[in-house]
């Protein structure tokens, strides 16, 4: 694979249908954002399209979920995976930052948010691109918006930039 030629961030975020993505070129500057669903979900299905996003892109730093975090409820396919394209994008040069759901909270708090829903509001005012994909409130015997991987990419990559910039 060539050398990045950007300083862009990539941040992914697996869960149980696919993954959510964000690629960015600063803290206020979204370049690309989206939700993969695969089906049926495998693991080599969603590595071959992770691959091929830090191919086109070339990003200089990949931030994924951290699934040890204390309160994490990763499932073992998602904590492989998540390994998986740590060593992947590790081979390939790139700098691997994980970060755990109870981090971005901590981040996130500062700014009077915590639940995954609050945050994506704070994000679409921030990021009027994404309002489109505005995830509904979910109630307690409802399954999570597709699009929250989305907003929960996106968290992942400001809690980068607000931790090391």
């Amino acid at each position: 694979m060539p050398k990045p030629k950007n300083n862009l961030v990539f941040s992914v975020y697996p869960n149980s249908s696919g993954f959510g993505f964000v690629y960015m070129a600063g803290p206020r500057k979204l370049i690309d954002f989206g939700s993969v669903r695969i089906s049926p979900i495998n693991n080599r299905k969603v590595m071959d399209r992770i691959k091929k996003a830090i191919e086109y892109f070339q990003p200089l730093i990949l931030v994924v979920q951290d699934p040890k975090g204390r309160t994490s409820r990763t499932g073992k396919r998602v904590k492989r995976l998540i390994s998986n394209i740590s060593k992947y994008a590790t081979q390939n040069n790139l700098t691997v930052t994980q970060y755990s759901r109870d981090r971005i909270r901590e981040v996130f708090e500062q700014f009077g948010v915590v639940t995954k829903y609050e945050i994506s509001q704070v994000l679409i005012t921030e990021f009027k691109e994404l309002e489109r994909k505005s995830p509904k409130p979910r109630k307690l015997w409802t399954s999570e918006d597709r699009n929250m991987a989305i907003f929960d990419a996106l968290s992942l990559a400001l809690t980068w930039y607000y931790l090391n910039e």
